[in-house]
């Protein structure tokens, strides 16, 4: 995953900044080059790159500056290439909002090893934060943060009890859950063998995902058991 990302390196030394966007292309990342404050505004204006590689001494200004403007918009790595070695030069790099901070001279087996590092983690991170917002199973999506429901990418408007009754099953999909233990997770208190309720519900949310005529997904009945979703 992260041999495809952009990778965008501002360094005012030519042969330092051909050697190194030489190096990261071959290792299959897309690269964009600036050697300037400006110039790197101007690509940042442009795209968001998966990271940044700066150097912090710049004709025009301080690869600070572009770190924290780029923090305004984005989380996505920051390393830091430079030729202070002092900790407070290390200590600020990281408090403008630096992932990284490699001195020169560096071999570029470490300036790789750390990008391919920190590029892992953030799409990993990346990833299961995407987990958490969407459940898609079969032609069934679940947008968590809005509590809506998509099949086949139309919202199914589900009322806010049928979304969760939905959410409970698609996540522990193939897991039989009887009408009990439904009503105690969407409702918050004990169903006193009230198993209309969940019936009531269960037959409104199948008819609105349209289980019937569905070719990847249903949600079964058990008899005597419960209610289960599964994918096909």
């Amino acid at each position: 995953m992260d041999s495809k990302a952009t990778i965008l390196i501002v360094e005012d030394e030519a042969e330092v900044l051909n050697i190194n966007a030489r190096m990261m292309k071959r290792r299959g990342y897309n690269v964009i080059t600036a050697m300037s404050v400006e110039e790197s505004l101007q690509c940042l204006s442009e795209c968001i790159p998966d990271m940044l590689i700066l150097d912090i001494m710049l004709p025009d200004g301080s690869g600070y500056d572009i770190c924290e403007k780029f923090r305004r918009e984005s989380d996505n790595p920051v390393i830091f290439l430079t030729g202070k070695n002092q900790l407070s030069d290390k200590v600020e790099g990281l408090g403008r909002g630096g992932d990284y901070y490699l001195t020169k001279p560096y071999s570029f087996d470490e300036l790789l090893a750390v990008t391919q590092r920190l590029l892992t983690r953030h799409f990993n991170i990346k990833e299961k934060h995407k987990q958490l917002e969407y459940i898609k199973k079969g032609s069934v999506t679940l947008e968590i943060s809005t509590n809506k429901a998509f099949v086949n990418g139309r919202d199914a408007y589900l009322t806010v009890k049928e979304f969760a009754l939905l959410l409970i099953l698609m996540k522990n999909e193939e897991r039989i859950f009887s009408p009990e233990e439904l009503y105690e997770a969407v409702w918050g208190t004990q169903s006193a063998n009230d198993t209309r309720t969940i019936r009531f519900h269960i037959k409104n949310l199948k008819k609105k995902i349209n289980t019937e005529n569905a070719e990847d997904y249903d949600i079964i009945s058990i008899y005597g058991k419960g209610y289960s979703f599964t994918t096909k």
